[in-house]
C-alpha cells in the first residue's frame, strides 16, 4: 500500500467541508489554511489542516481518517506532512485533540497548555470551549513551538509526499 499526502486544491474545499460536516468538525476556509488530503493507493482516506490564527499562532486540526483506513498510521502521516511542509512563520502551534489521542500528539512535541508559558489566543480558547460543549469526548488543549519538531520521529511507512510547492 502506498500512502500519498498532498495539498488540497481550492475546488475540493466543498467536498472537504462535506466530510467535516459528517463528523461535526468546523468547516475549512481555504484562504487561511493549509489543507491536505491523504490517499491510499489513489483512494482518498483522510484529511488534515493547519489554520492560521494570527501572526504568531497556528492550529493543527481537522485530522480525520476515514473509518475503513484506521489503524494504518495515516493520521501520523498527515500530521508529519503538515509539520514538515509548514512554511508559515507563526511560532506557536495549538492542537485540540480528543483526550484518547494525547500520546499521538506528544510524539510531535505537543504538551498540555500551561498559562505561564504562552498566552492562548481567544480564538483557540473559544474553539476549545465549543468542542467541550459539542463533543462527547474530552478535548485537550495542547501547544508546541514550531521549532520543537524532531524529524527523526517520522513514521516508518511507505509514504510519498507529493511536491506541492508550499
Amino acid at each position: 500500500m502506498i500512502i500519498e499526502v498532498r495539498k488540497a486544491r481550492e475546488e475540493e474545499v466543498n467536498w472537504i467541508n462535506s466530510k467535516y460536516k459528517e463528523i461535526n468538525f468546523i468547516e475549512s476556509n481555504f484562504e487561511n489554511e493549509l489543507i491536505v488530503i491523504a490517499e491510499c493507493d489513489n483512494i482518498i482516506c483522510g484529511l488534515g489542516r493547519l489554520i492560521s490564527i494570527d501572526n504568531n499562532n497556528l492550529e493543527l486540526g481537522g485530522i480525520y481518517v476515514f473509518d475503513e483506513f484506521r489503524g494504518l498510521n495515516i493520521s501520523q502521516e498527515i500530521i508529519t506532512f503538515l509539520l514538515e511542509k509548514n512554511t508559515l512563520n507563526q511560532n506557536n502551534i495549538w492542537c485540540l485533540p480528543f483526550s484518547h489521542l494525547k500520546k499521538n500528539y506528544e510524539r510531535y512535541g505537543f504538551k498540555e497548555y500551561k498559562q505561564e508559558t504562552v498566552t492562548i489566543p481567544m480564538e483557540i480558547l473559544a474553539k476549545h470551549q465549543w468542542c467541550e460543549v459539542n463533543y462527547n469526548n474530552d478535548v485537550l488543549l495542547l501547544h508546541k513551538y514550531k521549532n520543537e519538531y524532531d524529524t527523526n520521529i517520522r513514521p516508518k511507512s511507505r509514504i510519498v509526499f507529493k511536491d506541492i510547492g508550499v
